[in-house]
């Protein structure tokens, strides 16, 4: 029943051709060494690419920025997204109507909530026991 498979969005294939427009036309600006290390700082603070930062800049007068994910982030989304994996799990089993899907429920949220708090709060470790229930070791954090 999905109507719009197989169909993109206008705005969409506007994104798609103003990504495959080349650009090869280029602006020389001059700076001091000093000056040039300084906006490639900003880029990277700003998680953009050095021609991006400076296109962004001279087009719009500010720069969206995006600052980079700590590692308690990094390891709150790496727990998230091994909990999302399990919910597939779930709905088989639901459709399946086997009634362990209700207990396995209620361990993913809480595994989620126990992500929550490590993602706002530097200060909070997951339990082991998180880790043991998805079935994760310490180490699969990076992303």
């Amino acid at each position: 029943m999905n109507r719009r498979k197989g169909k993109t969005a206008q705005w969409q294939q506007q994104n798609k051709e103003e990504q495959k427009m080349n650009k090869t036309e280029f602006i020389k600006v001059r700076c001091t060494l000093e000056e040039k290390q300084r906006i490639k700082s900003k880029a990277e603070s700003a998680g953009r690419k050095f021609s991006d930062y400076c296109r962004e800049i001279l087009l719009n007068g500010e720069v969206a920025a995006v600052p980079k994910m700590t590692a308690n982030e990094r390891e709150a989304i790496a727990i998230l997204q091994h909990t999302g994996r399990f919910y597939g799990q779930v709905s088989n089993l639901i459709k399946v109507k086997d009634e362990r899907w209700v207990l396995i429920t209620k361990n993913l949220s809480l595994c989620a909530k126990e992500a929550f708090k490590r993602f706002y709060d530097p200060q909070f470790r997951v339990d082991d026991e998180i880790y043991k229930v998805l079935n994760m070791r310490r180490d699969d954090r990076k992303m």
